[in-house]
């Protein structure tokens, strides 16, 4: 990591770190012109290129203003966005460019009095959601990591993955940084953070304990909430998250709820309103990065600056509830009254009913038999499609499709090919399970354990793991200890 990522996770655990306001509104008050656009109005991005003057002149306002760091303007620098202006070929050079502009105004204000500042890459969602089935997990991993290797190589020093309204998506954000940063021989950190509607959910119908259970696997740095919403709505989330995350949390909150006028969107929350929101967030949740999102000016993070600047997260000591996710809910592994039920009826090779619906392509049949197990007291599916004869890929596609929005159970992928097991993760929003692992054909290049844990990695998947070794299955006590031992060393260690 470099020694300026270094410094501020450092520094993340020492103090409140500040971060700027809107870029939007603040490009809108610099009324960029149509050939500043190039004629592709509102490709924000586009001003990298065209207008660096007017973004640089925005880094500066925040800087002035004290805080530590700013978001890059390439929140639109993905195919999503670019594809609609069709110039989705210039992902990486936009981003290259943004990043630079940050980049170069920190560095002026670092000479200016000695104090680090930095700058995050800013990575926005898209239009395009992968659990509604607009485009694909890994073209969109595809396309991130275009963005991400822009950042890279203009200075960005961490990946700011925002306004998440997919966690799909956002996986797919997440691993395209990974597969950037193993690219470009470096390590970034990686924040996130994820966008709750007045409904309480995200977009698509994701609680924030999903979420977390979901994206905290993936090894990332931070979690945190942004936009949508004003600071009040985004209090009980952040209580969730500072109770039960292991890494920091932070929070960039809009200017209120937006008010349409004549005029367009007016946010009502005043930089001292907003400045006592993130005092008392800090204190009550001990949140380790504050900054604003929509309608928040230079004024609303100078008041931020002088009410925080320096300041100290309260102390956060989290209860961690082990467990997976579907799309929508959290499922913990402990129960309280029960043990963990995984119902089998989607089996294949269990349930005569599942499978002659799957062979004759009754798959709202399917769909049915998965919802009589939730009905049922079921906690977990297991989806195992695995049949003599037929498209593994093609079935996990069809079925996993169906379940990960129809069920709000989180499913098991049952398969023995690595090939199924990925193409089943690939459509899964939340943290799944996979059955199984194990040391069969034993460990190395080659084995199925080495090649499925890559996957479940990749996923942050749990994994049911079995004693079996080289030698077969476990018989006796001894051997059970042995393998298990071995498997739990050679999957946490």
């Amino acid at each position: 990591m470099p020694a300026r990522s270094e410094q501020l996770m450092k520094e993340l655990n020492e103090r409140v770190i500040i971060a700027d306001g809107a870029m939007g509104t603040m490009l809108q008050d610099a009324a960029p012109s149509m050939d500043d656009f190039q004629g592709l109005e509102g490709c924000n991005e586009i001003l990298n290129v065209t207008r660096p003057d007017i973004i640089e002149g925005i880094h500066d306002a925040y800087f002035d203003t004290g805080v530590d760091s700013i978001e890059t303007n390439t929140f639109g620098a993905n195919w999503s966005n670019l594809s609609d202006y069709e110039i989705d070929d210039r992902i990486e050079e936009l981003a290259e460019a943004g990043a630079a502009i940050g980049r170069k105004s920190a560095e002026k204000h670092e000479a200016h009095d000695g104090r680090m500042r930095w700058v995050l890459g800013s990575m926005g969602p898209g239009t395009k959601l992968p659990s509604l089935g607009h485009t694909t997990y890994q073209h969109l991993k595809d396309t991130f990591a275009l963005q991400a290797l822009g950042l890279i190589r203009g200075g960005a020093d961490a990946f700011m993955i925002e306004t998440s309204q997919d966690l799909l998506q956002t996986k797919a954000a997440i691993n395209g940084c990974k597969a950037a940063m193993l690219e470009a021989g470096t390590r970034l950190p990686l924040f996130v953070e994820v966008t709750v509607e007045t409904t309480g959910t995200m977009l698509m119908g994701s609680e924030i304990n999903a979420a977390l259970t979901a994206l905290e696997p993936l090894g990332i740095d931070m979690i945190g909430l942004n936009c949508a919403t004003g600071p009040q709505e985004m209090s009980e989330h952040l209580r969730q998250l500072s109770q039960h995350s292991r890494i920091p949390v932070m929070v960039m909150p809009n200017a209120g709820l937006p008010v349409l006028t004549a005029n367009g969107a007016s946010y009502p929350l005043g930089p001292e309103e907003l400045a006592t929101a993130h005092e008392q967030f800090v204190k009550e949740f001990g949140l380790s990065m504050v900054g604003g999102c929509c309608g928040t000016t230079p004024e609303h993070l100078s008041a931020v600056v002088k009410r925080l600047g320096g300041g100290k997260p309260a102390a956060r000591v989290p209860q961690p509830e082990p467990g997976v996710a579907s799309l929508y809910q959290h499922v913990p592994l402990t129960q309280d009254n029960t043990y963990l039920a995984i119902g089998e009826r989607t089996n294949a090779n269990g349930s005569k009913a599942f499978r002659e619906a799957l062979l004759e392509g009754r798959i709202e049949d399917c769909v049915d038999i998965a919802k009589k197990q939730v009905r049922d007291g079921a906690h977990l599916l297991d989806v195992c499609i695995d049949y003599v004869g037929r498209d593994g890929v093609a079935d996990i596609q069809e079925v996993v499709t169906r379940l990960a929005q129809a069920s709000t159970l989180p499913l098991v992928i049952d398969s023995t090919e690595p090939a199924v097991i990925k193409a089943g993760m690939e459509l899964i929003g939340g943290r799944p399970v996979v059955n199984s692992v194990n040391f069969e054909d034993g460990e190395g290049p080659g084995s199925r354990f080495d090649t499925i844990m890559p996957l479940v990695r990749e996923h942050g998947a749990a994994v049911i793991a079995l004693t079996i070794d080289e030698e077969g299955q476990a018989r006796t006590h001894a051997d059970k200890v042995r393998i298990a031992s071995r498997l739990i060393d050679t999957l946490v260690d």
